[in-house]
């Protein structure tokens, strides 16, 4: 009789992507694993091709590669720092993630964890020595990589910080376990960092830019530009921003979407209305209607390629290229004063600002604290009928709309 297969391979689908995962089956026991991440299993066995694994054969490969090395059954004695690291801010194997989402649900999202991982993959694992353990980590080995990232130059102390800090929050974390001796320090002073304030359009430029949007550029940009400088909905809110939202002179706001996590709750995890003007829904409905693909949810701003959600660097690349192209920017001077498209987001609130209440605009741009989030939970009909004023008088003219 032939012996069972040694794993079970699976795909599984996020977004436009599949993920190869398999379950190996324990020689002694007979049990299956818990399903493992193939693109984790290549990390592991010392593969840091960036490529995505695309084929059932290369899966195949990698499956028994990690088998031969070990890497699935045997009982390492003790982790390296870099080893848990990489654990640690992996959604399928971090700990600390689910226990954090089991005392507070939401609190992180598996895009929360990549950005770090990436973080540490692309800048500071290749600092760190590939033996060194995790129970002999130093706050003088944490100083002499905060030094090399420094003199290194190739990210900004603001993002050193970053670095850092989630470095610590690991080993802290590995330290109330007990794999780091209680006796080591885990205090860090950051380096000083010039915080580079997000630039804003002036109004002249707003203008301008708008104008050659609306009649250069193609339709869905004009949109989502004209409606984030309207509501100050943020790029994840309009990648998730379906039909259904739409109401008359109003939109709802209860999604995001994100590229690991997909349709989520927004930030600050609270649906919020937002008033928008009737002729932009109805624009938007039109563009939603217009899409040739079938599609679970009824996307706004869907994808040319599938009509599925688009890439999440989307909004900002078109924006600037947009920008570009109208001359009222060069490439140089979008990179000096700090113009992006959550800069339409900042534009919002700015020109609503003055003339709507204040726990009104916080509320309808979505930058409420829990508090006032407690106290506004429903804004009022009269609060909204004076954003709505707002963009009337103090957006719209600028547009010539």
């Amino acid at each position: 009789m032939a012996s069972p297969a040694p794993f079970t391979l699976c795909r599984i689908f996020r977004g436009e992507r599949a993920y190869y995962y398999a379950l190996f089956r324990d020689p002694e026991t007979g049990k299956r694993t818990n399903k493992k991440s193939v693109e984790i299993l290549k990390k592991h066995l010392g593969i840091y091709d960036t490529s995505p694994i695309k084929r059932r054969d290369e899966a195949i490969r990698i499956c028994y590669k990690a088998l031969d090395a070990g890497i699935i059954f045997s009982k390492q004695t003790e982790q390296t720092l870099v080893g848990y690291l990489r654990e640690f801010y992996t959604w399928e194997t971090s700990e600390y993630a689910k226990r954090r989402n089991l005392l507070d649900p939401g609190s992180i999202s598996p895009d929360y964890l990549a950005t770090r991982l990436n973080l540490l993959e692309n800048h500071v694992f290749p600092l760190l020595h590939t033996d060194l353990f995790l129970s002999k980590v130093t706050l003088a080995e944490l100083e002499r990589l905060q030094l090399e990232l420094v003199q290194e130059g190739a990210i900004s102390n603001t993002t050193i910080n970053m670095a850092i800090t989630t470095i610590l929050v690991a080993l802290r974390e590995a330290q109330r376990k007990g794999y780091i001796a209680s006796t080591v320090v885990l205090r860090m002073k950051n380096l000083a960092a010039q915080h580079i304030e997000r630039g804003i359009l002036s109004e002249k430029e707003l203008s301008a830019f708008m104008h050659y949007a609306k009649t250069k550029s193609e339709k869905r940009i004009y949109l989502a530009c004209l409606l984030a400088l309207l509501t100050g909905m943020r790029a994840g809110e309009l990648r998730g921003l379906c039909l259904e939202a739409i109401g008359d002179g109003m939109i709802t706001i209860s999604q995001a979407y994100a590229d690991r996590a997909g349709l989520k709750a927004p930030k600050g995890k609270r649906t919020r209305l937002v008033p928008c003007p009737t002729f932009l829904c109805e624009e938007l409905r039109a563009l939603a209607m217009e899409n040739p693909f079938a599609h679970t949810h009824a996307l706004v701003f869907w994808s040319k390629k599938n009509g599925s959600f688009v890439s999440s660097h989307y909004f900002s690349e078109r924006f600037r290229q947009e920008l570009i192209r109208s001359e009222v920017f060069s490439h140089e001077t979008l990179n000096e004063r700090n113009i992006t498209f959550h800069s339409l987001r900042h534009m919002a609130n700015t020109l609503l600002r003055g003339t709507v209440d204040e726990h009104v605009l916080r509320m309808t741009i979505g930058h409420s604290s829990e508090q006032l989030s407690n106290l506004y939970t429903h804004l009022s009909q009269r609060g909204l009928e004076s954003v709505q004023l707002a963009q009337q008088n103090m957006i719209l003219p600028l547009l010539d709309l």
